[in-house]
């Protein structure tokens, strides 16, 4: 099973249809929008890694009308659920539901010629290993326009500690679960990014002792 199929939390349906919602995506979703004002680009297309429920796509559909929104996931469930979010919400700037593992190894997205002008992930790294979380990154600037934006959203490890003991919690049940995913380090992040051809640009603080980390493709 690919990691990218790992959930942390579970999806609960929501209504008759295809619709899936998860309650801290639900509870963060127009924080991260609020906070990625003036990060995100004016213009564009941004594609969306691990997309889950939708309720973020939505979300960041919305809060930016001239963005068209990519989103993918690797589980057919959650590609619907996307899908019906974007119908229900009538949000007709967000485009069907593709499938993709970001954490395979040399993963594209779309033509070469066509690249992004932003990408998006949340709430994935801690649920992947090293080598995974780095096919990432350099998945990620790949698929990037000179320019373009890396924006990551989740629970991170930073100068050696963790933010909170609910974090050190929930590190420790992950890795038990699977002693090769855990929270990554702020400062390693930085460094894979770095590596990938990214450099970090903004940390924004948000509820819940998450952060957004920025990179930006020189």
């Amino acid at each position: 099973m690919s990691p990218v199929h790992s959930q942390a939390e579970p999806h609960q349906p929501h209504g008759r249809d295809a619709r899936l919602s998860a309650p801290s995506a639900n509870r963060n979703a127009a924080d991260i929008a609020r906070a990625l004002a003036g990060h995100l680009p004016a213009a564009g297309r941004v594609l969306e890694i691990a997309a889950g429920t939708g309720e973020h796509a939505v979300a960041l559909a919305r809060a930016n009308p001239e963005l068209t929104w990519e989103p993918t996931d690797i589980a057919p469930a959650r590609r619907a659920s996307i899908d019906a979010w974007a119908r229900a919400e009538g949000l007709i700037n967000i485009r069907p539901a593709a499938p993709l593992d970001a954490a395979a190894p040399d993963w594209q997205a779309g033509p070469v010629a066509q690249a992004y002008a932003a990408v998006y992930l949340s709430n994935l790294l801690h649920l992947l290993s090293m080598p995974h979380a780095a096919n990432v990154f350099a998945g990620a600037a790949r698929a990037l326009a000179p320019g373009g934006c890396f924006c990551l959203y989740g629970p991170f490890r930073e100068h050696g500690a963790y933010r909170s003991e609910g974090d050190e919690r929930f590190d420790t049940q992950l890795q038990a679960a699977d002693p090769e995913t855990g929270y990554k380090s702020v400062e390693w992040v930085t460094e894979t990014a770095r590596a990938a051809g990214l450099d970090r640009n903004a940390r924004i603080e948000l509820p819940a002792n998450n952060l957004i980390l920025v990179f930006t493709k020189p």
